[in-house]
């Protein structure tokens, strides 16, 4: 969408509060000149990415009084990292953090990628810290993602920000946000096999360039996962002095009550039971990241001195809400969105489909990216009979329709083509009805596609970028 002007953009993604056209245009100025910088996540470029280190990060860093100087929480994964993340800042900033969480990829717009206290980087700022850092010297052949990463780091030093949630873009070891000068928490959740082309084939290797994030002596948390995975977790801390903490062996939960609203839980941790812990996050997978977080933040703010606050808890949890992740985003038909993009992803989604109350008449839109498994992605959702219309992803890196189609109809399901997001939950709505459920899941850009087609969601796209 590229005919709307600026101006018209704001008033769509920013609520009444209309910003001025100036502001605007200088945002779209500086995005465009980010997006130019390239790299894995624009072009997919696996070449590229096996060439990667943050040793030019690292001196940029020391040589600008190292503006990612703050008590933090790295998180690492395959799956869950982004929700384990952004409700471990939500808990810290309850608590009375002043809080920098940086994420990716995003879901509308390059500022939520850098939120401060819990709400993304302004148009203003954002590009008052792109154009800073756009004119250094030394950043010419750095990639999108560097750029955005150290961004957020400079955001955080001139928001004055004492804590920060780091979630890794990919791998580790020689992930760009690795290049931290100090970590109180690394958490690396569930190991699937990813990016193998880059990390590895096998899930011990790619479980070692997620532990890479372990770079010293700092607190480890590990929740339920494969335990080969767990193994060369623990093995990693071990090796870097830090204190392994397995969720398994010092958390007990209990789920009170669950629905597509939401679910209540009583979790005991070390520093105490929490009960009827309130939580607007669906799906049977949400209780493991939840626990991770909250079990994340209790050791982030022991260094405090203090235990933290119960209370904090209660209100970092309540509060939360995760676009795009188990979303329910409509009712009739019931359609949910999740931007899964893992076997063990497809899985997790697929059990909580089912043990919610989701209409068996059922319709899925998939689209997904070229460097996942997209044999073994379908192989852990669809079923013999099952109607699933494929559409292009939104990315430059998308999977060819007609490969994912051929992976789909290797399952028993029956794939149809759609030429959009748009156009497969429409014709996936009609096919199952008002009564019926519409499954839309794959990239986050699908995720992205979904909600700006059916809640009117504006951003980045219609600025005419991305």
């Amino acid at each position: 969408m590229t005919d709307a002007s600026p101006s018209d953009a704001a008033r769509s993604s920013s609520g009444p509060r209309a910003l001025d056209e100036a502001t605007l245009r200088e945002y779209v100025t500086v995005m465009r000149d980010l997006l130019a910088h390239g790299g894995f996540e624009r072009t997919g470029d696996v070449l590229a990415a096996k060439k990667w280190d943050f040793d030019h990060i690292t001196r940029w860093l020391d040589a600008h009084g190292r503006p990612d100087r703050r008590r933090t929480i790295h998180v690492a994964g395959s799956k869950g990292k982004g929700s384990v993340a952004s409700m471990a800042a939500s808990i810290l900033n309850a608590a009375g953090a002043h809080t920098l969480l940086m994420t990716s990829p995003d879901l509308h717009s390059a500022r939520e990628r850098i939120q401060v206290d819990g709400a993304p980087l302004d148009y203003a700022e954002f590009a008052a810290v792109a154009r800073e850092l756009l004119a250094e010297p030394d950043v010419a052949g750095w990639s999108y993602f560097e750029m955005l990463t150290v961004m957020g780091w400079m955001a955080g030093q001139r928001a004055g920000c004492d804590w920060q949630v780091v979630e890794v873009g990919l791998g580790g070891r020689l992930d760009t946000t690795n290049a931290l000068a100090e970590k109180l928490v690394a958490v690396v959740t569930p190991i699937d096999l990813e990016h193998v082309q880059i990390l590895g084939d096998s899930i011990p290797a790619i479980a070692r360039e997620k532990a890479g994030i372990i770079t010293g002596p700092c607190e480890v948390v590990v929740p339920p996962m494969r335990q080969s995975a767990i193994d060369v977790v623990r093995d990693r801390a071990a090796e870097m002095g830090a204190t392994f903490h397995a969720l398994s062996d010092e958390c007990a939960i209990r789920v009170v009550s669950s629905g597509l609203d939401g679910q209540k839980l009583d979790v005991r941790t070390p520093v105490r039971t929490y009960r009827n812990l309130e939580t607007t996050l669906a799906g049977a997978y949400q209780v493991d990241n939840l626990v991770t977080a909250l079990r994340a933040a209790e050791l982030a703010w022991a260094s405090t001195g203090d235990e933290l606050p119960e209370a904090a808890v209660r209100d970092g949890l309540r509060r939360f809400r995760m676009p795009g992740r188990f979303e329910v985003i409509q009712r009739k038909p019931l359609t949910i969105i999740d931007g899964l993009h893992t076997p063990l992803a497809a899985r997790r989604f697929l059990e909580g489909v089912r043990g919610l109350p989701v209409p068996r008449r059922r319709a899925w839109v998939l689209g997904v990216l070229s460097d996942k498994a997209v044999d073994q992605l379908a192989d852990a959702l669809f079923e013999e009979g099952d109607d699933v219309i494929v559409v292009p992803a939104g990315s430059a890196r998308s999977a060819a329709v007609a490969d994912v189609v051929r992976a789909v109809n290797a399952t028993g399901a029956i794939a149809q083509r759609g030429s959009s997001v748009a156009d497969g939950i429409d014709r996936a709505s009609e096919m199952v009805g008002p009564g019926g459920a519409v499954l839309v899941v794959g990239s986050l850009y699908v995720a992205a596609a979904a909600r700006e087609h059916l809640l009117g969601v504006a951003g980045d796209h219609a600025l005419g970028l991305r």
